[in-house]
């Protein structure tokens, strides 16, 4: 209950009050920066709050507090418990919006707009610190197959499945997101183009490895086509914007090489966007 008070936006904790010095809940005022006392009366004329929970259901904690703030100073009994649901209902229901505004609802994955914020942090570090810095982008090799044979919540699972190799073999550092539709874009910090190139070998070598069981029993055969593009540490060009582009391009491209060549591999080499047919699902 307290941890729910000491971090609601709404609410100002000026002191936390226990007889035993040892409590977990003074500790954790402490680490705060709450002032703690072990005596009521003295905490309540020192800080002069609005109103005083009491958490202990002691009717002589009442009293006392009563006798300092009046009859309508203390919040305790069911009014407590009622409050502290009602704050514990706004912080799940705050986390939920935060998840939302930043995931993927299907994969778990970060969004779009979360993935662009990261590459521009991450690209104007990578610039100011002169560290490598790559981005692979990877497309799912005929998923409109999987939805057009086994329907929607096939691909759906197929999607999922992807996420989860994704997330399973990434360091701390990297970051997967899904760009969108079958595309997946995953960010790599102090990582070259050989090192992403690697990386993306390892995710694409785990998911073919076995076919992904659907739930009516049907097995499908996952694969991608993955780009990987690296930042110029030789390169003169200052414009975030611009660098940020480069990449994007220059992986979504080499992506689409990929496919043509075959589908089910990883291009880390060519610059050919534009020379694709339109056949590269």
């Amino acid at each position: 209950m307290l941890e729910m008070l000491l971090e609601e936006e709404l609410v100002t904790v000026l002191a936390v009050v226990d007889r035993d010095p040892t409590a977990p809940g003074l500790k954790m005022a402490e680490e705060y920066g709450v002032t703690v006392y072990s005596d009521v009366a003295q905490a309540l004329k020192k800080c002069a709050p609005c109103v005083a929970f009491n958490m202990t259901g002691n009717e002589m904690v009442e009293a006392v507090v009563a006798e300092v703030l009046g009859s309508g100073g203390v919040i305790g009994g069911m009014e407590s418990k009622l409050i502290l649901s009602m704050i514990n209902n706004l912080k799940k229901a705050k986390e939920e919006l935060r998840f939302q505004a930043t995931h993927d609802p299907l994969t778990g994955l970060r969004n779009r707009r979360y993935m662009m914020e990261q590459l521009n942090q991450g690209v104007s570090q990578a610039m100011r610190y002169r560290h490598a810095f790559a981005v692979v982008m990877l497309d799912l090799d005929h998923f409109k197959k999987v939805n057009d044979v086994h329907g929607h919540a096939a691909g759906d699972m197929v999607l999922a499945h992807m996420a989860r190799v994704l997330r399973g073999g990434m360091r701390e550092s990297d970051i997967p997101g899904r760009w969108g539709g079958e595309e997946f874009i995953v960010l790599l910090p102090h990582t070259d183009a050989k090192g992403a190139e690697h990386a993306a070998d390892q995710w694409l070598n785990y998911i073919t490895s076995a076919p992904l069981v659907l739930a009516g029993g049907a097995s499908v055969a996952v694969s991608f086509s993955a780009g990987v593009a690296s930042l110029d540490l030789n390169d003169k060009e200052s414009d975030l914007k611009r660098v940020v582009d480069g990449l994007l391009h220059t992986a979504d491209s080499r992506m689409y090489i990929a496919k043509e060549q075959g589908r089910s591999r990883v291009c880390a080499t060519g610059d050919a966007f534009g020379t694709f047919s339109s056949d590269h699902a």
